[in-house]
């Protein structure tokens, strides 16, 4: 009688186990985000070819020559068929969670992606009640990354450093055409919180939520490929990331279209077209010291109930290992170049 084997075993490593689940989560939700970002590149590709045989037949019509050169006025066409495409995308991919009413208004919902084992879970978020007074407040913490951003440029330039934005020099040459301000205004902040803080932070969430915040802070931050606007990209995606995640998308929607409609925009564009240059520096660096007391003034205030959020809401010791992700760092090295590209061919020019 031939004995019977024993089936060897594969002894269990808990922690081992824990790692590749939330690696396997982040890599999930960073590929989301680079193909939504290739997305972005294919709608400008797409565009500006498409834009491109226009204006070369418009030349040829009036018997004059094209020199493939896309005038700034097409900017904000090119912008917003860029981001439809990408929202599009991520409409396909996310849909059975974006079609739905606690998406974009908060509450418990049943998570449809991630893990099987989180898969049909009831999950919270969002829900909280705004009160005008806290959504007032937002908007000076928002003043105050600005000024933040400001004063560190400021600084800078004391030191014989100027720091440039090539991107905001690029929006305010193009910033005339209403296309451009349909982009600034309202379409890019919708497609962006869906995608930052409705799809991507909400996939981290199982991590924890300080994890989900402050990544996702960070991947829009560098989504933005400029030093300047990626700074105060990170720090206002920290304010948005909160709002969303306690209260709902619709909130932190709405404070993104504030700060790019109303004091980015129109309040900013006014000043800066009826005011001197003088007069402009001067209202510039009233809205800065605004900003920054405001903001200083509501840490005071409730600085110790954001120290308790930070501390009932820390993750475990090691999930920040799993930015170690393969899609994570591909992100973050092709953003990294980008900007530093960016900013090469602004000295340059």
């Amino acid at each position: 009688m031939q004995p019977v084997l024993a089936t060897p075993t594969i002894p269990f490593d808990p922690r081992k186990a824990w790692r590749t689940w939330r690696r396997r989560i982040v890599t999930r939700a960073m590929g989301l985000t680079l193909a939504y970002e290739g997305m972005m590149y294919v709608g400008v590709f797409l565009s500006s070819i498409v834009i491109s045989i226009v204006l070369g037949f418009e030349a040829g019509a009036t018997g004059g020559t094209y020199n493939g050169d896309i005038p700034s006025k097409w900017d904000g066409i090119i912008s917003l068929v860029s981001v439809f495409t990408a929202f599009v995308f991520l409409l396909l991919m996310r849909r059975r969670d974006i079609l739905t009413r606690e998406f974009w208004l908060g509450g418990p919902h049943l998570d449809t992606y991630g893990e099987p084992n989180q898969r049909g879970r009831v999950s919270q978020y969002g829900g909280g009640r705004m009160r005008p007074q806290w959504f007032l407040l937002f908007i000076v913490l928002g003043l105050g990354v600005q000024g933040a951003v400001t004063l560190g440029q400021m600084l800078l330039s004391f030191v014989h450093f100027d720091l440039i934005s090539p991107t905001s020099d690029s929006i305010n040459e193009s910033a005339t055409t209403v296309s451009m301000w349909l982009y600034i205004g309202l379409v890019g902040p919708v497609c962006e919180e869906v995608m930052f803080r409705g799809v991507l932070m909400k996939e981290l969430k199982p991590l924890g939520r300080n994890f989900a915040i402050v990544t996702s802070a960070l991947v829009f931050g560098l989504f933005h490929d400029d030093v300047v606007q990626g700074t105060f990209a990170f720090l206002f995606g920290l304010l948005l990331g909160f709002v969303a995640m306690e209260y709902s998308l619709v909130w932190s929607i709405a404070l993104h279209i504030f700060n790019n409609a109303v004091l980015s925009g129109v309040v900013d564009t006014l000043l800066a077209g009826r005011l001197s240059d003088t007069g402009y520096t001067v209202y510039s660096i009233i809205l800065m010291l605004v900003g920054v007391l405001g903001a200083a003034i509501v840490f005071a205030v409730y600085g110790k109930g954001l120290v308790r959020y930070r501390r009932t809401h820390r993750s475990t010791p090691g999930t920040y290992a799993s930015w170690a992700s393969p899609t994570f760092i591909v992100f973050v090295v092709a953003n990294v170049i980008l900007t530093a590209l960016s900013l090469f061919v602004a000295l340059m020019g």
